[in-house]
């Protein structure tokens, strides 16, 4: 016992004066966080951010060196550490990606599909497992990072737009899922301080700074170990809610005979929101699913440094399978979500039908329908509303210090490489240069990252959309590995020694992001011009309550009809709707307003479902994006099937020594330079 003390005691006296400082500080400000959320009467929820600020703090200080910064466990550490290495890696493949916009997106994907849709949305974790596949031949092949293979085989200006390509990704990563954290914080409003809701945005910008500052100080290290805990946490608390929920089902009778008379079942995995449709069809949501499969396992990863760099942790025969198994963690994860809709279409809909009891603790009945996570956390009750509130919490703050710790490194070993040396550095030889400007760009992204929640955006917007702009980034990252698999000797000969062909990135790429970037713009509005806002005016003022409910009818009306209705309209006429007694009268519209089209791209749908022309686009994208590849590449094709004569040039054109004498060649060395012999022979 004497002895455990002494070395505890010399483990404590090794930590350096400025670690102690850190933890000073940061008790610090829990505390003084701590008091200022009971003192002002701010909702719980508001603890469990300052709890994980404390301990992720805590497990952010290291010994700050380059490589515990970018890759603190390679090849050699894994192979000291197998099991925690593997535990480990997995966990991080898993929880990385599990994003608070991904199980949002499941939850209300679920509410409108049921089990369905709560697929559709985890056939992007497919390419968790695609990815390490595609990951381990390109490592056989010596390369350290994605950056650096698209450098080594395609050149510098591919490996810099790539790396402002998954810049834009980690971007859009930040607001979305800040914005899924402070939806239990309140509802979106203007940022003002005398605003009741000035709660949602301050809870997003704390829910950015707590995974920035960790990060910053303990770099991937920090982010890795975070991810081990988190992981833990949020199955456990997932798997606790769904058995919450079926368990509520089987003890409401009102609530099964309802959903077995009127939507096929009372089973979460049989629930048919819409019994119009057959739920496994195109039109149930099975176009997501197949949009989700060929996304995620043809390009969708590549862009998100967030997962790569994780696939290039450990030793590849050890990265394999634990992503492997993270891929199948992740699935299930978001499977299981889903089911979170489900419930909460099966209430709503019981509801508004009649059958069962309205009393739902202040959630709204079309929320509950839409299968938003906040209103079902009401329907279960206040501790499940802190229970899911903890979930978006842990998957959050997640998948931002990931983001963070991807940023680090794709501006400071990365971008920074390509301006000094040409090249991408090596993660495990960067220096402390680079892990300072990652630093810096870490506030950077983090401030720029957020900004747009004041832009009212949509967070399934960060997966769909860009995703419809990558595909083309996945031929010339997946077509090679397949050829190194494939063609381990004829093709290596090729590759290996070939020029670098900047077209065999740049032409399928750019093809996919101009057709996303068309489909973006289908989703922008021209009939939502200024003046046919103004010609709305405001609402009419008046003592009757009757009067002024119908003036907010008029205008609300007028301003759907105008094609310039928004999700925030949609707030602000159920705010409206309970300031002013209106007792549900007014028609407050779910959705932003059906535009008209910059651009058509209705030529490209498949099927009928709600994202007929997603799928459609994706799929033209895909497969126009290989198409180029495969013809650029051509001349390496041909080279297969008719390759040149290996045997040495016989002759050359005339050419003279410095003795004038004919000269011929006698050899091709391995240089690749020509060994000249003079001849005495005359011309």
């Amino acid at each position: 016992m004497a002895a455990h003390m002494e070395m505890l005691s010399d483990k404590l006296r090794s930590i350096p004066p400025m670690t102690w400082a850190f933890y000073a500080l940061l008790m610090t400000v829990f505390i003084f966080a701590t008091v200022w959320i009971e003192v002002m009467g701010r909702q719980r929820e508001w603890h469990c951010l300052t709890c994980y600020a404390l301990v992720c703090g805590l497990m952010a200080v290291g010994d700050g060196t380059p490589r515990s910064f970018f890759r603190p466990i390679d090849e050699e550490t894994s192979k000291k550490q197998g099991v925690w290495s593997f535990v480990m890696l997995t966990s991080t493949s898993f929880i990385s990606w599990i994003m608070a916009k991904s199980v949002q997106n499941s939850s209300k994907l679920g509410g409108k599909y049921g089990v369905v849709g709560g697929l559709a949305y985890a056939s992007w974790f497919f390419g968790i497992f695609t990815t390490a596949v595609i990951v381990y031949q390109l490592r056989k092949k010596g390369y350290h990072s994605l950056p650096d293979f698209v450098n080594n085989r395609y050149g510098k200006l591919s490996a810099i737009v790539y790396l402002l390509v998954v810049t834009y990704r980690l971007l859009m990563e930040v607001w979305s899922n800040t914005i899924v954290i402070a939806d239990f914080f309140g509802e979106r409003s203007t940022a003002n301080s005398d605003d009741p809701e000035w709660d949602w945005y301050f809870a997003a910008w704390v829910s950015m700074v707590i995974p920035a500052v960790y990060t910053i100080i303990g770099g991937m290290r920090a982010s890795l170990l975070s991810d081990f805990i988190q992981t833990i946490f949020a199955y456990t608390l997932l798997l606790l809610t769904y058995f919450t929920i079926t368990t509520k089902i089987s003890n409401d009778d009102d609530l099964r005979q309802y959903a077995n008379k009127f939507h096929e079942s009372s089973s979460l995995w049989k629930y048919n929101p819409d019994p119009s449709r057959n739920m496994w069809s195109l039109a149930g949501g099975l176009d997501l699913v197949f949009t989700g499969l060929l996304q995620g396992s043809m390009s969708y990863t590549f862009m998100d440094p967030a997962l790569t760099d994780r696939a290039f942790l450990a030793s590849k025969e050890l990265m394999l399978p634990a992503f492997a198994v993270g891929s199948v963690m992740a699935i299930a994860f978001i499977t299981l979500f889903g089911f979170i809709g489900v419930y909460g279409n099966m209430v709503g809909s019981c509801v508004e039908a009649g059958y069962c009891d309205n009393n739902l603790h202040g959630a709204e009945v079309a929320d509950l329908k839409a299968g938003l996570p906040s209103d079902v956390g009401q329907v279960l009750g206040r501790e499940y509303y802190a229970i899911l509130a903890l979930i978006m919490i842990t998957s959050a703050i997640s998948t931002l210090d990931s983001t963070f710790s991807a940023v680090a490194k794709v501006i400071g070993p990365d971008l920074w490489g390509m301006l000094v040396s040409g090249n991408p550095i090596d993660p495990g030889e960067a220096t402390a240069i680079d892990v300072t400007i990652g630093r810096v760009f870490i506030v950077v992204v983090g401030i720029a990252g957020t900004m747009p929640i004041y832009s009212d955006p949509d967070e399934l917007d960060a997966t769909t959309v860009s995703g419809t702009m990558v595909p083309g980034l996945g031929p010339p990252i997946y077509m090679l590995a397949l050829f190194f698999f494939l063609f381990p000797n004829k093709f290596n000969r090729i590759v290996d020694k070939a020029q670098k062909r900047p077209v065999l990135f740049l032409l399928p790429f750019l093809y996919s992001a101009a057709l996303g970037t068309m489909y973006q713009m289908q989703t922008q509005d021209m009939n939502c011009e200024s003046f046919k806002a103004l010609q709305c005016g405001a609402p009419i003022a008046s003592n009757v309550t009757t009067d002024l409910c119908t003036n907010y009818e008029t205008y609300f009306d007028c301003m759907h009809a105008s094609g310039c209705w928004t999700n925030m309209m949609t707030t602000d006429c159920k705010q409206t709707s309970e300031a002013v007694g209106c007792s549900g009268s007014l028609h407050c519209r779910s959705g932003a307003s059906d535009y008209e089209y910059f651009v058509d791209l209705s030529g490209f749908n498949m099927g009928k479902g709600s994202y007929k022309n997603l799928f459609g686009v994706n799929v033209v994208s895909a497969v126009g994006a290989l198409g180029l590849f495969l013809f650029a590449s051509m001349d390496e094709q041909l080279e297969l099937h008719f390759p040149e004569s290996e045997e040495p040039v016989k002759e050359l054109s005339r050419m003279h020594s410095t003795s004038e004498k004919p000269v011929r060649a006698s050899a091709i060395l391995d240089n690749g330079e020509i060994e000249l012999e003079a001849k005495d022979e005359a011309l």
